[in-house]
C-alpha cells in the first residue's frame, strides 16, 4: 500500500510543477518558427491575402511575398509563423526559397 501512496505523491508534485512550468514552457515556444497549409479564399488586395486553415471556419487576412500575388483564390499555400499568429507571411507556392 505504501507504493500507492508514493505514486499519488510524485504524481501531485508533478502536477504542481507543472502548473508552474507550463507558462514559462509557452512563452519560450512562442517565440519559435512554425508554418501551417492554407487555402485562398479572396485574392490579393491592400497587400493582404485572405486564407483559411483545413477545418476551420475563420478567415484571416495576411501579408504576402511577392511570388504570391498572382495566386488564384482556392490556392493552397503555405502560411510561415515568426513568433505568434500576428507574425505571419503567406508563402507562394509553400517553398521557403519563396522568400
Amino acid at each position: 500500500m505504501k507504493a500507492m501512496n508514493n505514486n499519488q505523491e510524485i504524481k501531485a508534485l508533478a502536477d504542481n510543477l507543472w502548473v508552474y512550468f507550463e507558462p514559462k514552457i509557452k512563452a519560450m515556444l512562442s517565440s519559435g518558427v512554425s508554418f501551417y497549409r492554407a487555402q485562398i479564399t479572396a485574392a490579393a488586395a491592400n497587400d493582404r491575402i485572405t486564407v483559411q486553415r483545413p477545418f476551420d471556419d475563420t478567415e484571416i487576412s495576411l501579408p504576402y511575398v511577392s511570388s504570391a500575388a498572382e495566386l488564384p483564390v482556392g490556392s493552397q499555400v503555405t502560411v510561415l509563423v515568426l513568433g505568434s499568429s500576428s507574425n505571419a507571411v503567406v508563402l507562394g507556392n509553400g517553398t521557403l526559397s519563396n522568400l
